[in-house]
Order: structure tokens, then sequence, then C-alpha cells
């Protein structure tokens, strides 16, 4: 390989390793932290692709480790409405400006994230509302604007959800939601099979790292990176709109 496949391959591999890494540790951030580099690298359409090849890999691979901690229950309550909701998000991504859709998500999620901090434990978003809601806008969310995580994260705030159960609870919500998104998508990203087995050998170190890494974190500081990387998402969602609003 050439010295630019070498650099191209270190790129992704550093990309998933952190993305893995980071989601196995709070529950969510893969897209969040390996998105921007992937794109970078690849291009909107491979780019995405591959964050959503790899961040349904990581989800399987984080829940079956993490199985017997799963809240199957819980984890129906918002994969319904999620999946329903990417019809109309569909349609939407198609038909509104990608800046306004972007502007309009980030606000929301925003906003979300913020009244999750003042809800109290029993209240709307506490119960079963609150995760049809978070589902709904969740799934929306991933097919219009490619990120599911910020609205469950915000309902996993608001609901007092515990650290150890929603980390792992999101995977299997995570794996059945970019299943669904790969297979309506029906593509496959332009790769050589050095860098897709260096994708996967990141994945399997990402975990590994995560899991011996979050057993050393309190869970009251994995939640604080669950807040940080949703209000991350959102405001890179809520950034990359206004940038297109006025032309950049």
């Amino acid at each position: 390989m050439s010295t630019d496949d070498w650099l191209l391959l270190a790129g992704l591999v550093g990309a998933i390793f952190l993305g893995t890494s980071t989601q196995r540790i709070t529950g969510v951030g893969f897209a969040l932290i390996s998105s921007p580099l992937l794109v970078a690298l690849l291009g909107p359409f491979d780019g995405v692709i591959v964050v959503n090849i790899f961040g349904t890999l990581t989800a399987f691979a984080v829940f079956w480790q993490v199985r017997s901690q799963v809240e199957y229950s819980r984890a129906v309550r918002m994969l319904v409405p999620a999946l329903v909701a990417i019809i109309p998000g569909a349609w939407v991504a198609r038909e509104v400006p990608p800046h306004v859709l972007s502007v309009l998500i980030g606000a929301l999620v925003v906003l979300a994230l913020a009244g999750s901090f003042v809800a109290r434990p029993g209240g709307f978003f506490s119960g079963r509302p609150g995760a049809v809601l978070a589902g709904a806008v969740s799934g929306f969310m991933n097919v219009t604007a490619g990120v599911g995580g910020p609205a469950v994260s915000a309902y996993a705030v608001a609901s007092r959800w515990p650290q150890t159960t929603f980390a792992a609870t999101a995977q299997l919500y995570f794996f059945v939601l970019g299943l669904t998104s790969l297979l309506a998508k029906q593509a496959l990203p332009d790769l050589r099979w050095p860098q897709v087995a260096g994708c996967i050998l990141a994945v399997v170190a990402g975990v590994v790292v995560g899991e011996q890494t979050s057993r050393r974190i309190p869970p009251q500081v994995a939640r604080t990176g669950v807040i940080a990387l949703a209000f991350l998402g959102s405001g890179l969602i809520l950034t990359r709109g206004i940038l297109g609003w006025v032309g950049y």
C-alpha cells in the first residue's frame, strides 16, 4: 500500500476505536466521535455508511457483552416509535432543505436536554410517554440527521435512568435502529479488505479498552459524559445547519 493508503487506514482505525471505546463507557457517542473524522476521510456518502455499519457492529458487540443488564421492555418501548418515525423522517429528509432540518433538530434537542435538568422523577418524561417520545424523536433524527443519541440521552437524564442499565439497553436500541437504517439504504462503502479488517479490529479493541475503562469510572462521571456528548451532538447539528443556512 502507498503512504496515502496507510494514512487512510490509520485514520479509519483511530476514528472507529475512539467511537467504540466512548460508546462502551457512556452508552452513546460512536457517531458523535467518529462521524466528523470518517466523513472528512471518505466523503459524506461513504463516511456516513461506514458510521452506520461500524456503529451497528459496535452496538451489537457491546450489547452481547452486557446483555444480562439490558432492560428489554424499555428498549422495545423506545424501538417501536423509533422505527415508525423513520418513515416520515425519510420523507422529510428528502423534502426539507438539510440546513433547515439541522437547525430545527439541533434546537429541539438542546431544549430537551435543558428541560431534563428540571424534570421531576415520576413526571411525564419518566414513564412510558417519555420513552415513546424519546424513541420517536431519536428515530426521526437518526434518518434525517444521522444522530439518534441525543434524544435518548435526554430521556435517560429526565427519567433518572441508572447509568449501568441505560448504557446496556442503549446498545440493543442502537443495534436495531442502525440495522434498520442500513437495510433501508441498501448501500456499501468503497473500502478495501485491509481497511475493513482494520476497522473490525478497531471495534474489538475499542470494546476491550472501553470495558476496562468503564470499571474505573464512577457512574456519575459517565452520566456527565453522556450529557456532554448529547449537547455536543446537538450543537454540531445546530452549527452545521446555521452554516448551511448562511451559505458556508
